[in-house]
């Protein structure tokens, strides 16, 4: 017998739920207000009233316990009689409310009604649905009054259209298991140490632990977490979250768990893309008047749930935005509600550990016991202190202000007061450009709780067309900017900057580890962060998981002659250095590549640094097609990119493209599409006042403040670079290494073990003449 505990709340709202998606939703900041005019409305109560009456129902069949439980707002005694009273706080026009727009708040009172009348023997019992206008205080109730018997069929009508539904989780959740417990691994082999890798994933998950994986490409990371993952499970409501931050890393989660499929898998998987890229309409406004997918979409989700689960295992973006158009709801809040029912949920980092967007509905129910994979776990690191960071500018306030006075109520004074504050960091930044503080500002969080409360006011406004857009930008930045200043401690800093003629204030976090440490101990079965590069390892223990984990490493399962390593260590890419290195690097280039016809990358620190490498190119080497990265580059414009490597097989390409960038990593090219790499600098990240602040923060709490804020940085981004040239067991290539540090005793302790053949290679000639020969081996 299944045993099932739900409150009435979530019951009624999955059966009989209605309204529309708003941009309310994301923006409304009233999470006081329902319990103020509760006190206020129970404050008026008779003495023999009962208020917050806790209330709690078992129903038992032949497959099911389910304990249904509640608190009952009001429990009324008049004229000898009692009423249920359910109060609802609104701010819609309370003429236009009606039994028929509130279906789950009406059935939310029958059952509390229902529950009360058994209890105490009644026949019949009456039903207040009062519903109190925020600003007036006004009150507007929907009485209704009903027999026990037709109170009785509501609720057992009720739990048997939600029975249904369960039951056909449950045999969905007995397949899973099964499936699981007789899956084999999908391929006859396994790839070098990939077997090792995955009895490290399924002891750590057994043991509730954290564990680091550095593993290098092509020992198989994905299936062997994943698979790993999946025999780990042995408890119902079990879920796998894989964490990746790139669109070829979901991809790639996404062909495995089919191959797993395949092979006799029964799971359901979800896709969860930002909301802005799979937003249907040409700009996103969630306004109901506005888009058809918002519009009634509680009213219509569940019949969508149901139609896709029973009908698709994978929920992709292509198979979400189907069924969404299909039943006319938003597709991303139909993810994050599949989300609720699915075994595997493929997602964005931040969906696990951000403070405002993490999913809630698992996170703070201790039942669901997730398991998170996380790849490319390097990235983390910086991804984690942006969660943990806002940043509010004068001119988005400069710029509403313009406005403000058009709107009603008008919010101008909050406007200046904030402004105020904001010329007050002015004339403290007349003679600096930069300043750093250790105390937050409690009056500017203070004007910034005013202002939301101000735009509160105004966005109750149904009607309220004028100046939405720039009430939602202002509300993200100032919302954002109150949550960071409660998480303030001794790994923040506050920091006032000039930015040309702007004025920043920002709260930045310094070290996110305790935060993600938190998330950890309090609401995750286990963690894996698996990368090509966790070098040192204590960099990225000290500022994720504060230290803690084991730490496995496993060797290539590629030859380490395939890759030619070269190091030109005569040449120094320090920013001063730079316009006298550009002719060594155009030497080192025609070496490299007159050894082979082929496609080379050339990887650069900055744009501008490219720039004029290119610029020289252009005028030096003849019969070779030269591509560089440009700045925000559009989806389409990446994918044409990379489909050049491909289309031109009769001439030398060489890309130029910045390290760390979105060409930096993750990018796949497999046998001839790439032939080598030419690394420029030691990819330090740039000289700034923030980095600065890392630096000095990391010296006081690591005494490593240089090596935590720019060399560890920095390094990882080369040896990304360099992955993107060995992809299979059959690639060769060339790898060449081009700055003075790049043989530094603290950069040679760091590198691969693939790389420990690397050789100095000074002379133009004598690197051609090595990697002539290298090809020439094949």
């Amino acid at each position: 017998m299944k045993t099932i505990k739900i409150s009435v709340k979530d019951l009624v709202e999955l059966i009989y739920g209605s309204g529309s998606i708003t941009n309310l939703k994301d923006l409304k900041n009233r999470a006081n207000e329902g319990t103020e005019i509760h006190s206020f409305w129970q404050s008026q109560y008779l003495n023999e009233d009962q208020k917050e009456v806790v209330v709690s129902e078992t129903y038992i069949n032949d497959d099911f316990e389910v304990t249904i439980s509640g608190r009952i707002d009001g429990l009324l005694f008049r004229d000898n009689h009692y009423i249920v009273e359910e109060i609802k706080s609104t701010h819609i026009d309370l003429d236009k409310i009606d039994e028929e727009t509130t279906p789950a708040h009406l059935a939310q009172a029958k059952i509390y009604a229902y529950i009360i009348a058994k209890k105490e023997e009644l026949s019949a019992l009456e039903i207040w649905l009062t519903y109190v206008d925020v600003e007036s205080r006004k009150a507007k109730y929907l009485k209704n009054y009903h027999s026990f018997k037709e109170l009785e069929d509501f609720y057992l009508k009720t739990l048997s259209d939600y029975l249904d539904w369960q039951d056909k989780i449950l045999k969905h959740e007995d397949a899973r298991l099964s499936s699981i417990q007789g899956l084999n691994f999908p391929f006859e082999k396994y790839r070098f140490n990939q077997r090792r890798m995955m009895a490290v994933i399924y002891r750590n998950i057994i043991a509730k632990d954290i564990a680091y994986i550095e593993a290098p490409t092509g020992l198989g990371k994905t299936i062997a977490a994943i698979f790993s993952a999946l025999k780990a499970i042995h408890q119902p409501r079990q879920k796998i979250f894989y964490l990746t931050a790139k669109n070829d890393g979901k991809r790639t989660a996404l062909e495995t768990i089919e191959l797993l499929e395949n092979k006799g898998l029964k799971a359901k998987t979800v896709e969860i893309t930002a909301k802005d890229s799979v937003c249907f309409l040409e700009k996103r406004d969630c306004d109901p008047k506005v888009c058809p997918y918002a519009n009634g979409y509680y009213s219509k989700v569940f019949k969508a749930i149901e139609d896709i689960f029973e009908n698709e295992s994978i929920f992709s973006r292509k198979v979400i935005e189907k069924y969404a158009r299909k039943h006319e709801v938003c597709p991303f809040e139909l993810s994050l509600d599949l989300s609720n029912y699915s075994d595997i949920v493929i997602c964005d980092y931040n969906y696990v550990f951000d403070p405002i967007v993490h999913l809630i509905r698992y996170f703070e129910e201790h039942v669901y016991q997730p398991i998170v994979l996380v790849d490319e776990a390097h990235n983390l690191v910086s991804r984690s202190r942006d969660m943990y960071s806002a940043t509010i500018n004068q001119k988005a306030f400069e710029d509403f202000l313009d406005i403000a006075h058009m709107l009603k109520p008008n919010p101008t004074y909050q406007i200046k007061e904030i402004l105020t504050i904001f010329k007050q960091a002015q004339n403290e930044l007349d003679k600096v450009d930069f300043i750093r503080q250790y105390q937050i500002n409690d009056l500017l969080v203070h004007k910034l709780q005013s202002l939301l409360v101000k735009f509160d006011d105004i966005l109750s406004n149904e009607s309220l067309t004028f100046g939405k857009e720039e009430i939602q930008e202002l509300y993200f930045l100032a919302n954002r900017f109150i949550k960071m200043s409660s998480f303030y401690m001794d790994d923040f800093v506050y920091l006032l900057e000039r930015d040309q003629e702007d004025i920043l204030i920002s709260i930045k976090c310094l070290n996110a580890s305790s935060f993600i440490r938190e998330v950890m101990d309090e609401y995750l079965e286990s963690i894996v962060f698996f990368s090509a590069t966790l070098k040192p390892i204590e960099y990225y223990k000290n500022l994720l998981t504060a230290n803690r984990g084991s730490f496995n490493q496993f060797s290539s399962a590629f030859k380490q002659t395939n890759l030619l390593v070269l190091a030109v260590d005569n040449v120094s890419t320090r920013y001063h250095d730079r316009d006298q290195s550009i002719p060594r690097i155009i030497q080192t280039l025609k070496s490299m590549i007159q050894a082979k016809q082929g496609n080379y990358i050339v990887y650069f620190p900055s744009y501008y640094y490219m720039k004029q490498v290119q610029t020289k190119a252009f005028e030096e080497i003849d019969n070779v097609h030269f591509i560089s990265q440009t700045r925000d580059m559009t989806g389409l414009e990446r994918s044409e990119m990379m489909n050049q490597f491909s289309e031109n097989k009769d001439q030398t390409q060489v890309f130029m493209f910045v390290m760390g960038g979105i060409f930096g990593e993750s990018i796949d090219l497999v046998g001839e599409l790439l032939s080598g790499v030419l690394i420029v600098g030691v990819g330090l990240p740039a000289l700034s006042h923030y980095n600065n602040v890392l630096k000095a923060h990391y010296d006081l709490t690591f005494n490593q403040g240089f090596d935590y804020a720019y060399t560890y940085p920095g390094l990882n981004k080369v040896i990304q670079a360099v992955g993107r040239v060995i992809r299979s067991e059959t690639d060769k290539g060339v790898a060449i290494l081009l700055d003075d540090r790049f043989t530094m005793r603290k950069y040679l302790r760091l590198y691969p073990n693939a790389w420990s053949h690397l050789e100095v290679c000074n002379d133009p000639d004598d690197v051609y003449d090595m990697v002539k020969s290298f090809w020439d081996c094949e």
